[in-house]
C-alpha cells in the first residue's frame, strides 16, 4: 500500500497549472477558485464513501476514514487561510494614509 504525502491546497494548484515559472501568469482569483474547487471534491469524496460504506458496498472503513480526514484538514487550511486573509484586509483598512 502506497501512501501519498498530504500536500496543501495552493501547491497541488500550482503544480497542477505549471506556475513555477517566473514567466508563466496565473491570476489570484483562478488559483484561490481552483484550491476552493479541490476542497469542495475532497468533500465531495468523503461524502461518497460514507455513503458506500453505509449502503454495504465494498469499501474499506480505513478508506472513508482517511477521505474524512483529508476533506477536513483541507476545509480547516482554507478557513485559516480566510482567517488571515479577513486579518490583513482588516490591518490595511486600518492604516492611516
Amino acid at each position: 500500500m502506497d501512501i501519498n504525502p498530504i500536500r496543501p491546497a495552493d501547491l497541488g494548484a500550482l503544480a497542477s497549472s505549471g506556475a513555477t515559472g517566473a514567466g508563466s501568469s496565473v491570476s489570484f482569483k483562478d488559483l484561490l477558485a481552483d484550491a476552493l474547487n479541490q476542497v469542495g471534491a475532497k468533500q465531495q469524496a468523503a461524502d461518497a464513501a460514507v455513503t458506500q460504506l453505509a449502503t454495504g458496498q465494498g469499501v474499506a472503513i480505513d478508506e472513508v476514514m482517511i477521505a474524512m480526514q483529508k476533506a477536513d484538514l483541507a476545509l480547516q487550511m482554507t478557513v485559516q487561510i480566510r482567517n488571515k486573509l479577513v486579518e490583513a484586509y482588516q490591518d490595511i483598512s486600518r492604516m492611516q494614509i
